[in-house]
């Protein structure tokens, strides 16, 4: 396994260095896969995961029934540069996944490029290190892709500020803002929890189940405040059908066991998010109930894919393609975002939308 991962860093590093060098020229199309493996005398499972991180990284773009392309052109050192930050992704639940893709996409469209990285990257290096790299590559600013700011983040922080460019909080919580003096880009995640809660009930729900997670809780609200909000929409408030339980699969299924225990069933089911509800459609499936016949469900965030489960899933979309446009253009708008003496930022609410889809009401 060493061996092939090894591999794959090191096809990655070749094809990286032949777009950067110009050997690869922007806009050029790339060999099919196929054939690139046989050139490469690697195997495809190898070379697609090298592919991957290219994409991920901005030096190539996939078009469906097209091929593979150099872009956009990283060899020209002059033109401006976005540096994205964001925790390591360890799961497809991960809002990074879809929106550091998309701040790519951004950037490309702006005549801009992007720069990809981690915050434990970013930790390997010093604050000077970090200044030079900024200056020698035209970074113009930073999208941090990171929340819930405390003092053990200071170190981060100063390492993001030595760039000496704007940084953007991108998916932040609200008071992100005020705890960095960085510009963030947030979400209302309490009002998007009560808009899932009016929508319910406005259906008929009275009972509805709910499952948090152990640090973001109902998204902000804490469960006395649950049950307050529950009360205030003519809901029951029973405690047996509000669980926090981890993003883990079994747990999740063993949830919905519990509530469906219970005499008084609930009638609908409001998850912490999407990818909550892919599992929570496990259980059901498990337990024989129909959806929404039996039980509506409903997510909370706007996974992409979310459309794709049988049925559908009614959801609060958060908008993750939204956000990497609303972060570009705040960057390329300095001066109507951040203060031009302090360098603060400002905090910027993003809207959230209402998708209803056949979990929740039958077409």
């Amino acid at each position: 396994m060493e061996a092939l991962e090894f591999k794959k860093d090191q096809i990655y590093r070749n094809l990286k260095q032949n777009i950067t060098s110009g050997k690869f020229p922007s806009g050029k199309r790339l060999p099919r896969e196929v054939e690139l493996a046989q050139e490469l005398g690697v195997a495809r499972i190898t070379l697609r995961s090298s592919l991957d991180r290219l994409e991920l990284d901005g030096y190539i773009k996939r078009i469906r029934g097209k091929g593979t392309f150099v872009y956009p052109d990283r060899a020209s050192s002059d033109v401006a540069t976005i540096m994205v930050i964001h925790n390591a992704i360890n799961g497809f639940e991960e809002p990074a996944n879809y929106i550091v893709p998309e701040i790519a996409r951004c950037a490309t469209e702006k005549q801009l490029k992007a720069f990809i990285t981690t915050n434990t990257a970013l930790n390997m290096f010093s604050e000077s290190d970090i200044r030079k790299f900024a200056q020698s590559n035209h970074i113009v600013g930073i999208v941090a892709l990171m929340s819930n700011f405390t003092k053990q983040e200071e170190p981060i922080l100063a390492r993001m500020r030595s760039a000496g460019v704007p940084i953007v909080i991108v998916h932040g919580r609200i008071d992100d803002a005020k705890n960095t003096g960085l510009a963030c880009i947030s979400v209302s995640k309490r009002d998007s929890w009560e808009a899932a809660i009016a929508y319910l009930t406005g259906l008929g729900h009275r009972r509805i189940a709910m499952i948090g997670h152990p640090i973001g809780g109902f998204r902000n609200y804490s469960l006395p405040e649950t049950l307050q909000l529950l009360k205030k929409y003519h809901a029951s408030p029973d405690e047996n059908l509000i669980r926090i339980t981890g993003f883990n699969q079994q747990d999740i299924i063993e949830t919905v066991k519990f509530f469906y225990s219970n005499p008084l069933r609930p009638t609908a089911i409001l998850c912490f998010s999407d990818f909550y509800a892919i599992y929570v459609y496990d259980a059901l499936n498990e337990l024989k109930l129909r959806i929404p016949e039996d039980v509506a469900v409903m997510g909370i965030c706007g996974y992409p894919d979310a459309r794709m489960l049988n049925p559908p899933l009614s959801t609060i979309d958060y908008g993750y393609s939204k956000f990497a446009e609303m972060a570009v253009e705040m960057l390329q708008e300095p001066k109507k975002w951040f203060d031009p003496v302090t360098g603060n930022g400002k905090l910027r609410l993003k809207p959230f939308k209402l998708i209803k889809r056949q979990s929740t009401e039958p077409q």
